[in-house]
């Protein structure tokens, strides 16, 4: 032990950094002090797994219909979501954000995808649905252990319950399956009656935080925790008691400094956010992200072929991974030296792509020689999450939060984009308020030519 937590957290051979601040939790894992996957949790937003209140809107011409969000925007439910009898234009409907609303690569916004089926969870249970009775995912494939679980479950649910036993349910004992199926219950008698006494639009649920995305099935578990603000430790540590048995140890970041600045997750998420993915021997992966599909190109720059090639597929995972790449993906691996993908490389990358907590899958290898990736799109890019309004907005919020702790300010001008300031105005004003209360402070949110893609400014009114 080096009595530095962040120094812990890269030497150890996983960990997870936390870094708490107003209106969002940052969350890296590292990898031998390689960051290889992050989650943005925004208790705030419309983000996936959050519940709301919506009002039904227009019908849309597929059968499927808008539904008003408020101040979180507009949703989008399909046209199989609105079979059977349909509520009349503006009814509340209890919704759930399946996927964010995200911004395409080259303009214009895709509004969040919503589902009628609304479901609570916790890593080996899902309560809720389309479909009354017990089922197991296809993602546990043992038989036996199927046939185990539906057992279990068929003598648990009750008359009207749908009730689905998750990756992580696999050797689960009865004892912890009636316990995660008993909390499932009391939030779902919690979700029925905030919905009954909100007026819509109303968030019911925030958005849980992807742990999925941090904790793998095949991902080794942290040998250590950090995080930065000791008020999050309790929580914390009994959210991941339901992922983690036992919690390693959780160490306390007391540096001024940005944890994520400490641990070396800032500089590798602007790495990420970058088109060029540097090789080792000099090659580079070049990402380009398009409405339809994913390109990624391997050139070899001052390298040889061989050598890029077989350096892009061992680094495609990490990067598919990171960067919250999804949908079809397609792979320019440089031809000449043999065969682009022998076989032990693709049996390789198929291993590491099963490993993704993603469904992510080599399709196979086109007549044009492009490898085809499938993987399932989780929630928005990490390019969405880490620029745009949002970003903006909660960037202006940590600054604030750094200079009312390092100075004895009383009152700061945030001057952002028009986006950006609708939200604080908006969906985190409470934040802004709570932020105020706890530093003693006055916050001015000043919209004006900020370009939503620059960083806020943060100064004396």
């Amino acid at each position: 032990m080096t009595g530095d937590p962040a120094a812990e957290a890269i030497a150890a051979p996983a960990a997870l950094v936390v870094a708490a601040a107003p209106g969002e939790t940052r969350l890296a894992r590292l990898d031998h002090g390689r960051l290889t996957a992050v989650s943005h949790h925004r208790p705030w937003a419309a983000d996936p797994g959050a519940v709301l209140l919506g009002r039904l809107g227009a019908r849309l011409p597929d059968g499927g219909a808008v539904v008003d969000l408020g101040p979180l925007g507009t949703g989008v439910l399909d046209a199989r979501e609105m079979k059977g009898e349909r509520p009349p234009d503006g009814a509340a409907v209890m919704v759930q954000v399946r996927q964010a609303a995200r911004t395409e690569p080259h303009g214009g916004v895709k509004a969040a995808r919503l589902t009628r089926a609304v479901a609570v969870t916790t890593p080996r249970l899902a309560l809720g649905g389309r479909r009354p009775g017990a089922a197991v995912s296809e993602r546990i494939t043992d038989a036996g252990e199927r046939a185990r679980l539906l057992d279990l479950l068929k003598g648990m649910v009750a008359k009207g319950e749908s009730l689905v036993a998750r990756t992580r349910a696999a050797g689960a004992d009865p004892g912890a399956l009636a316990a995660d199926l008993a909390s499932l219950r009391a939030a779902w008698a919690d979700l029925a009656a905030r919905a009954e006494a909100s007026p819509a639009p109303a968030l019911l649920r925030p958005p849980p935080v992807d742990w999925d995305a941090l904790l793998g099935p095949a991902d080794p578990p942290p040998a250590r925790i950090v995080v930065d603000d000791a008020a999050a430790v309790p929580g914390l540590t009994a959210d991941l008691a339901a992922w983690l048995d036992p919690v390693p140890p959780v160490a306390l970041h007391h540096d001024p400094a940005d944890l994520f600045e400490a641990t070396g997750a800032a500089e590798a998420l602007d790495a990420a956010l970058a088109p060029v993915v540097p090789l080792p021997g000099g090659g580079r992966l070049i990402v380009e992200p398009t409405a339809a599909l994913v390109a990624i190109d391997v050139d070899a720059g001052a390298g040889d072929a061989r050598t890029a090639n077989a350096e892009a597929l061992a680094d495609l995972p990490r990067t598919v991974r990171l960067r919250g790449l999804a949908g079809a993906i397609l792979v320019d691996l440089i031809p000449g030296g043999g065969p682009r993908l022998p076989g032990p490389a693709r049996r390789a990358l198929e291993a590491a792509l099963a490993a993704d907590p993603a469904t992510a899958r080599l399709a196979g290898v086109s007549r044009l020689g492009l490898l085809e990736i499938s993987r399932e799109r989780r929630g928005p890019a990490l390019a969405s999450v880490a620029t745009g309004p949002a970003a903006q907005a909660l960037a202006a919020l940590r600054a604030a939060d750094r200079e009312s702790r390092a100075t004895a300010t009383t009152a700061l001008a945030l001057d952002v984009s028009p986006a950006a300031a609708a939200l604080l105005d908006g969906p985190l004003a409470t934040t802004v308020a709570t932020l105020e209360r706890r530093r003693g402070l006055r916050l001015v949110v000043r919209p004006g030519t900020t370009p939503v893609d620059a960083p806020p400014r943060v100064t004396p009114p």
